[in-house]
């Protein structure tokens, strides 16, 4: 598209701009989006007619991969109003939900074809975010400022307020524009900060007076679906992609999944959103009216805090009560024998989940939705005989982990079938590599052979379970798996090969998390990497969380740690993992590998990297040494990891 300007300083603007006088699309919209890189608009009355106008400077947004940000007043009738006054109402309150998704039916049925294409890729790409603005307490009319922000890649600025709404309409009336700039003035300048302020402080709900929310992702997916297979303007790459709806539209995939389902578990891999998702399932059976209240289980105090925070950050405290039955908080009772007009939700350990079933005389979980965090860990013998034929007094019950079910563990697995339910959506991690939610990454195997000590232990762990099995016939194989593979965690033979593979390749340092199976083990892994880092640390359970916190702010390179991170840290950074301690159970290995996995979108093009310590002979055999007679079928335990991890080495991102 040829140009006649390069950047906002190069376009003559007036002080004051009138639609009596001037033509804003022409003068004012087209040639400072042409050459923007950043549009920021809050506007109190918005229709799709016109974007029909705008769409040539909009286009040439795109093409210089910016980004539009626009807050728009919903046309909702008076009774609505009260609806929304809930925080995040449009996500659960129907008659709000129901405006929004007409949006799309506007833009289908108002929008010429090449228009409506170039607004549905603008949502698919990322480079387009919608939010609905709603003037609250003490106020009590409408979001009726109209304002908005451009800027260029050098960073000049032009903030521009007035009458003019953006409908066709607007440009017939007669209505009018005062225009500012970061360059003209130092009292311009002042202006165009304090527009901006502005706007980002409504963006995130920082305004006292207006509340601010997001279109529903399945509202964006919706207009998505409008465009044609041409995009209408160049590639932006990946950067705006990483958050685009479109990108992560496997969670609206798995909401329609578990709501036709009832009950049953989401498999899908870590850094893919199962969170988030479980939330979107929760707001929907609000919105239906099909359950009042809310029950979270998992394994572990730390996982039910991650609950606790994204809880309060998803419900404003107008909308729920939260009660907690773990660590020190005994609210169990309270949460049994409350009855409130507003959400009610218990966050509770598995070991206490038996106990909440039991006390529920008024017949409370009923009415609601039971998340089973990590629902793998629900499995254990223990909890199986707590909870058994008890589940089901929840009508919805929703399972999440990346690796659900043990396939050398029958008896886990059919419980956690009998009482979650079954996969009900998968989107593992091949699926999230192909459609670009976790990076690719290269694969290091590097071999060792065990120490005679080692094999020594190895044949006594082969003893051991036999005699356990003499005692209890029915103990799983994965026992047996767990005692061979700590001989392999422990291995010294590690070591020598980890300091000869350093000493070329340093660099894996930066950005690393190491895991080793013990203190003592990673105590000597600390000694050879001593040699190359200085700006390493330890985190184990005792350590304190400021190492982790350092860590993921970038100012250690390197972390040594224990099965203690495996699960819940989201460090978009680290890109590289070396597996010193690595078991045969997959779901820890991808809980493990997941932390270099997850996309950094300030680094788009990340790719990570995987060092795993394999003993060679294992890649070679099809039994393993010192099996007896009935262990024959046991392949060797790191003959399956090196086998997947070599597999899904290969995958590339396909979108």
């Amino acid at each position: 598209m040829d140009r006649t300007n390069t950047r906002l300083k190069d376009i003559e603007l007036p002080l004051l701009q009138e639609t009596a006088t001037d033509d804003l699309i022409e003068d004012f919209y087209t040639p400072c989006l042409q050459v923007a890189t950043e549009y920021k608009r809050a506007v109190g009355y918005f229709t799709s007619s016109w974007f029909e106008v705008a769409a040539t400077g909009m286009a040439g947004l795109a093409d210089n991969g910016g980004t539009a940000k626009w807050i728009i007043s919903p046309k909702l009738a008076t009774d609505d109003w009260e609806a929304i006054k809930r925080g995040e109402a449009a996500q659960r309150d129907r008659e709000l939900y129901s405006q929004m998704d007409s949006l799309v039916g506007d833009l289908h049925t108002n929008l010429k074809e090449n228009t409506q294409n170039t607004l549905a890729w603008l949502i698919a790409d990322g480079l387009l975010q919608i939010k609905i603005a709603v003037a609250q307490d003490p106020l009590g009319g409408d979001f009726h400022d109209k304002w908005g922000i451009i800027i260029d890649e050098f960073g000049d600025k032009i903030a521009f307020h007035g009458s003019q709404n953006d409908s066709r309409k607007s440009l017939t009336n007669y209505e009018a524009n005062s225009i500012f700039t970061s360059w003209r003035s130092e009292l311009d300048e002042t202006r165009v900060q304090q527009h901006e302020q502005r706007f980002d402080d409504l963006w995130d709900n920082k305004k006292s007076g207006v509340q601010c929310f997001s279109l529903p992702d399945s509202v964006n997916l919706d207009i998505v679906e409008l465009r044609s297979d041409e995009r209408p303007y160049q590639d932006p790459g990946e950067k705006t992609k990483l958050t685009s709806p479109y990108r992560w539209r496997h969670q609206e995939e798995a909401v329609t999944a578990f709501i036709e389902a009832e009950a049953g578990i989401l498999e899908m891999a870590t850094g893919t959103g199962k969170t988030r998702t479980s939330l979107k399932v929760l707001d929907q059976l609000l919105r239906d009216d099909e359950i009042e209240n809310l029950v979270v289980a998992t394994h572990g105090n730390d996982l039910l805090n991650q609950w606790k925070n994204t809880i309060l950050e998803h419900f404003s405290p107008h909308e729920m009560f939260l009660y907690c039955q773990y660590g020190g908080e005994k609210k169990l009772g309270n949460y049994l024998a409350s009855n409130n007009n507003r959400l009610e939700v218990l966050l509770t350990s598995y070991a206490n989940l038996g106990d909440a079933i039991e006390g529920d005389t008024k017949d409370k979980l009923a009415d609601s939705l039971l998340i089973c965090d990590e629902v793998h860990n629900m499995g254990a013998e223990a909890k199986q005989e707590q909870l058994g034929g008890k589940l089901d007094v929840f009508p919805y019950r929703l399972g999440l982990s990346a690796t659900p079910f043990d396939p050398y563990d029958p008896d886990r697995n059919e419980f956690l079938k009998n009482e979650v339910g079954p996969v009900v959506y998968e989107f593992g991690l091949e699926s999230a590599i192909r459609r670009g939610i976790l990076c690719e990454f290269d694969y290091t195997p590097l071999t060792y052979e065990l120490s005679d000590d080692d094999k020594k232990a190895q044949k006594e762990a082969f003893s051991k379970f036999a005699g356990l099995k003499r005692q209890n016939p029915s103990i799983p194989q994965s026992q047996l798996y767990i005692m061979l593979s700590r001989v392999r965690k422990e291995s010294h033979q590690k070591l020598p090969i980890l300091r000869e593979y350093l000493s070329d390749n340093p660099n894996i340092l930066d950005s690393c998390i190491i895991f080793v199976e013990t203190k003592d083990f990673g105590h000597e892994v600390q000694q050879i990497i001593f040699d190359y880092v200085d700006d390493f640390h330890t985190y184990y359970g005792e350590d304190d969380e400021s190492n982790l916190e350092a860590f993921s702010h970038g100012t250690l390179s390197t972390l040594v740690t224990s099965r203690a991170i495996s699960e819940g840290i989201d460090i978009q950074s680290v890109k590289n993992i070396i597996l010193c301690t690595a078991p045969r159970s997959r779901g820890t290995t991808i809980q493990r590998i997941g932390r270099a996995l997850r996309k950094d979108p300030s680094n788009p093009n990340k790719k990570a990297n995987i060092v795993d310590f394999v003993v060679g002979s294992d890649i070679n055999r099809e039994i393993i040494e010192d099996a007896d007679d009935e262990d024959q079928s046991m392949t060797p335990p790191d003959k399956d990891r090196y086998e997947w991890l070599r597999e899904l080495n290969t995958v590339t991102q396909l979108e």
